[in-house]
């Protein structure tokens, strides 16, 4: 049985409340209504806060109906990963040692720049404790019940996929927006490596840390981390590459760890993508994602503990596996760590310089569709392209033929390319 629902186009909802014919008030019970026929089964919400949600629609209805619309984005209700604060609902980051955390006295930036043009906090979704990879959530994949929605931002995607809400926020320090979004069959966009993050998100790994959206398309969410970025304005004004070369990485990990469908189904993209005008081919990574990964794990580790080590003295009350990979973090010595830094920043310059300008980079975005279980799957293939620091574009790409389940493909760009990648995905409709 599949509760997976298309969550609407962004822009059709903004010409519908623009026109009148659809209110924030109504759009929001019609969400509250999908919340409460359909998450009983997939579990993606810690928390919903309808009283919260109607007075903002209602507040905001008023400004439309007066012809006082703050952009594409007003009245259009949104998910929040719990690891992301919203004043007046605590962070409990799916951790018992947060079980008695205060409400969150301000919104996170990013949250309180999208309330500022419009859009509507509906609630908390779920996260794997302190979106690392233990203590699993209760979510479920909306397309297959006995599947892993991914992680560690599964509640943002699966609440996208089931059609709760037209837009959610994840957060990303290895795979966890792109891998939840292609397990899904959503898009989602995670911007350049550290610039989407600010006060108010709980850090993990703050080298990575980045936040990242979820919507029915790559291009829908592009245009909602435009709205929250920094560089949002650069964002929705850059053209699109009409030159642009796609470049589908070849890889040693790709080769031993792809399925026959995953790879089927980016072959069929890069085709769609040549159909549109654009050049492919491919190409051996620049970088083996092996030493990327390697790289992105030691400052992940050092990172870790460095930041959570005081869980340690409340230790009862955290995942076995998080205190042992705090204890091992703490242990990395500083001259790892360092050198760690030094060869990702290497690695960086002779990945993005060896390829073409502007490049768009193809590959497929995990193994193949969502493991059934709990298990929040493998980021074999995107680890890496987090770690080489650009924006990534989680592209829905089809089904997998045995399983019915949703495959996803990532087409990334070099750092500070997210407006060329935010444009290239608009103009090809993905």
């Amino acid at each position: 049985m599949t509760l997976a629902a298309n969550p609407g186009a962004l822009s059709a909802l903004a010409a519908a409340i623009a026109d009148g014919s659809l209110t924030p008030r109504a759009l929001v019970e019609s969400r509250l209504a999908r919340i409460a026929d359909v998450d009983g089964a997939v579990q993606a919400w810690r928390v919903v806060d309808a009283d919260g949600a109607r007075a903002a629609a209602d507040a905001l209805g008023a400004e439309a109906q007066a012809g006082r619309l703050r952009g594409p984005l007003h009245g259009v209700p949104f998910a929040v990963k719990d690891v992301i604060d919203v004043a007046g609902l605590p962070t409990r980051a799916n951790s018992p040692s947060r079980a008695d955390a205060a409400p969150a006295r301000l919104d996170a930036t990013v949250v309180a720049r999208l309330r500022a043009l419009g859009a509507i906090p509906l609630g908390k979704v779920h996260t794997t404790e302190f979106a690392y990879f233990e203590s699993v959530p209760p979510t479920r994949n909306p397309h297959d019940l006995s599947r892993t929605p991914g992680g560690s931002s599964g509640g943002s995607a699966a609440a996208v996929a089931a059609g709760m809400v037209p837009f959610a926020l994840g957060t990303q320090t290895a795979g966890s927006v792109s891998r939840p979004a292609a397990y899904c069959g959503v898009g989602a966009f995670k911007p350049s490596t550290l610039s989407a993050a600010g006060w108010g998100v709980t850090p993990l790994a703050p080298s990575f840390d980045t936040v990242g959206a979820f919507a029915a398309t790559a291009a829908d969410a592009a245009l909602v981390v435009g709205a929250f970025a920094p560089e949002g304005a650069r964002m929705a004004s850059s053209e699109p590459p009409e030159a642009a070369e796609v470049v589908q990485i070849e890889d040693a990990t790709i080769a031993e760890k792809a399925s026959p469908a995953a790879l089927a189904a980016v072959e069929a993209l890069g085709r769609r993508l040549e159909e549109s005008g654009l050049r492919r081919r491919r190409a051996p990574s620049p970088a083996p994602f092996a030493e990327a990964a390697a790289a992105h794990r030691t400052i992940f580790a050092a990172e870790l503990g460095r930041v959570h080590a005081g869980l340690l003295s409340r230790e009862g009350l955290i995942a076995p596996r998080l205190a042992a990979d705090i204890r091992a973090g703490l242990a990395t010595p500083d001259a790892d760590y360092g050198d760690a830094l030094a060869t990702l920043i290497a690695m960086r310059r002779r990945f993005w310089s060896a390829l073409p300008w502007p490049a768009l980079v193809l590959l497929p975005a995990a193994p193949g569709p969502a493991p059934e279980g709990v298990a929040t799957g493998d980021p074999a293939f995107i680890s890496p392209m987090t770690a080489l620091g650009g924006p990534i574009a989680s592209i829905p790409a089809g089904f997998c033929p045995e399983t019915g389940a949703p495959l996803g493909a990532m087409l990334c760009a070099a750092p500070g390319e997210d407006g060329r990648l935010a444009a290239a995905v608009r103009r090809l409709g993905l």
